[in-house]
């Protein structure tokens, strides 16, 4: 218990420099201070000097209520996201209790607090989900992959929806466009995905007759499995899409909180444009790019956000995940495995 206890305090400690450090470079920047030419304990006394306090400062922008409901926003999208990957876990005939699937990922959500991108917890989740099962492990790892594929094609899917009333947005700036352009072929990516994991017959066959790939023979027919359900496709459609409308939600209520003028159309086209991009593992948690990524899209002529609101919107709504994240933390350290005789 001392070592979980030990490892969950040095993860947090790390998050929270990834946030000062953050910080410090937005400091840096207003005062024409080149940031990479400073020496490495120089960027950290300045991240930790004025890290907290510039963190504090934005926090204080919102009203405790606003800030309360949004939590209650991401719990909202943790535990549809538990209940999703609960009705895979039954479909490989895997039974897991509901609570038990609650759990592992509530411990997915705290290491997704600083592991690369904002799926890296997923690694994890997949670990201590295959200790639920004895016979099934290949499966159990499987339903993981599906789960968040099946959760990013859905968020994909939802911002290609909104991409149309937004058009004249999107289309009216080159970063934008660009950015749109990139989320177009991660939904095209993504789709292809699923069609091949999901049909991927020959394949399959192929690779039954060798030992060696027996495992991925396996999560191909776990897919092949998974497809052929289709009310628990749909169940898993209804839910993903809920699970968005709530992303969205949080930061409605935290923009309307900050006083920002953007529409609810507006914000169901940015927030899950940038949700899917920050997954692309590329920093810890997705630092740095979501909050880069939210000062560019909504500094765009149409909305003219100044930097430091659409900052304080993406931190602010971070601050939520983050709750969260530490809340998996005694999950963590709670868990006990029980495995099956």
């Amino acid at each position: 218990m001392a070592g979980r206890i030990l490892v969950s305090a040095v993860l947090l400690l790390w998050i929270f420099h990834a946030i000062f450090m953050e910080q410090g470079k937005l400091l840096a920047a207003s005062e024409s201070i080149r940031w990479q030419e400073l020496p490495r304990m120089e960027q950290w006394r300045m991240a930790w000097f004025i890290g907290p306090k510039a963190l504090c400062n934005i926090l204080s922008l919102t009203h405790w209520s606003c800030f309360l409901l949004s939590l209650l926003c991401v719990g909202a999208t943790v535990t549809l996201g538990a209940w999703r990957w609960h009705l895979l876990l039954k479909a490989q005939e895997i039974s897991v209790r509901f609570r038990k699937t609650f759990q592992i990922t509530m411990i997915g959500q705290f290491f997704n607090g600083f592991l690369l991108g904002s799926t890296g917890g997923d690694v994890l989740k997949a670990w201590y989900g295959t200790r639920e099962t004895e016979k099934s492990k290949t499966e159990a790892i499987t339903t993981v992959f599906v789960d968040r594929l099946l959760g990013l094609f859905s968020m994909l899917l939802f911002a290609v929806f909104f991409m149309l009333p937004n058009h004249h947005l999107l289309l009216v700036n080159k970063r934008l466009t660009l950015l749109t352009l990139f989320t177009l072929g991660m939904f095209g990516s993504c789709t292809v995905l699923i069609f091949a994991a999901g049909h991927g017959g020959l394949l399959s066959t192929i690779l039954g007759r060798f030992r060696r790939l027996t495992p991925i023979h396996r999560s191909l027919e776990a897919c092949k499995k998974t497809a052929r359900q289709p009310r628990l496709m749909l169940k898993v459609f209804l839910l993903s899409m809920l699970l968005n409308g709530f992303c969205v939600a949080q930061f409605v209520v935290v923009s309307r909180d900050l006083g920002l003028q953007i529409g609810v159309t507006q914000l169901a086209v940015i927030v899950p444009m940038i949700i899917c991009i920050s997954s692309i593992p590329i920093t810890p948690s997705g630092l740095g790019v979501r909050e880069n990524l939210y000062v560019i899209m909504l500094g765009a002529p149409m909305l003219a956000i100044p930097p430091a609101k659409a900052l304080a919107l993406s931190l602010i709504a971070y601050a939520g995940f983050l709750c969260w994240s530490a809340l998996g933390s005694f999950f963590y350290l709670a868990y006990r495995s029980t495995r099956k005789n």
